[in-house]
């Protein structure tokens, strides 16, 4: 059986992508900048390896590719200069033997050269190993992660203006991702992953109000606004420029693509944003 490498766990898509390949009944391996974390939040599934991996830490790559022959890669959001900190680590993997690598790219990225996730795609594309893009839409669960200071304080604070967004929620990429590990017939190929339906940042504050009964408003920032904004959050200034330019798809109208790429392939429809509005609203009351 195939041992399967999972970066990005634990983490939005990480997480859930090793529920999906455990159900398909995977090996795998979880790759953990901190191992004992990873651990931790699969304590209830001992079957999964867990070994350490930290981009930029060249002591940390021969162990945690040894074996494995496929791998998903999630680069972390502090890492922008990819060429630096994640090919070498790449270049391991290949040299380790890994055959696979299936890269959580993101929408566009195909015309958004200077995004690191194109010189990713661009690597592996040059590596000889088989290579799958997942390019999905804007997370929803994202909202609530990185965005759930100021969902808090009723505010949707992202500079998208009036574009519209093909949001999709992380668990049905993780699905996706299991499928394409699992399954023949995916190497060289690129999904563009949205849910049904493109939405307004104000239709999300709506559909967010409604679901939690509390008032919660689209601010629509300017981009300097909200590069200022999170800088003083203490966001680092690679990563808030990253995060400027997924918006500028948004406020340009790049991001509203509805495909049924997601659909066709996990057989139903994509998650709504009503359902994820739903399922978050306990989170949005807590202070």
């Amino acid at each position: 059986m195939a041992l399967i490498g999972v970066t990005g766990a634990p983490g939005n898509v990480g997480t859930p992508l090793v529920r999906a390949l455990l159900a398909r009944d995977a090996q795998v391996r979880v790759l953990a900048r901190r191992p004992e974390q990873a651990r931790g939040a699969f304590a209830d599934a001992p079957e999964v390896e867990v070994q350490r991996l930290d981009f930029g830490d060249r002591r940390s790559y021969v162990e945690a590719f040894r074996g494995v022959d496929r791998l998903f890669i999630v680069r972390p959001p502090q890492l922008s200069q990819v060429r630096r900190d994640m090919v070498p680590a790449l270049d391991v993997a290949l040299g380790a033997g890994v055959t696979q690598m299936v890269l959580l790219s993101l929408q566009g990225a195909e015309r958004l050269p200077f995004v690191p996730h194109a010189q990713l795609e661009a690597y592996l594309r040059e590596s000889g190993a088989g290579y799958t893009f997942l390019r999905p839409s804007f997370f929803m669960q994202n909202l609530t992660t990185m965005h759930l200071p100021e969902l808090r304080r009723g505010e949707v604070y992202v500079p998208a203006g009036g574009g519209r967004t093909s949001f999709i929620d992380v668990r049905d990429i993780a699905e996706f991702g299991a499928v394409v590990l699992t399954e023949p017939g995916h190497e060289g190929k690129a999904y563009e992953l949205t849910g049904s339906e493109a939405l307004t940042y104000a239709e999300v504050a709506a559909k967010l109000t409604a679901a939690t009964g509390r008032p919660i408003r689209y601010a629509d920032p300017t981009p300097l606004a909200f590069f200022r904004h999170m800088r003083a959050r203490g966001i680092s200034t690679s990563q808030t420029l990253v995060m400027e330019a997924i918006y500028a798809t948004a406020r340009f109208g790049l991001a509203a693509r509805v495909t049924p790429e997601t659909a066709q392939l996990l057989g139903r429809p994509p998650r709504s944003f009503d359902e994820f509005a739903r399922s978050v609203a306990p989170l949005l009351s807590q202070e």
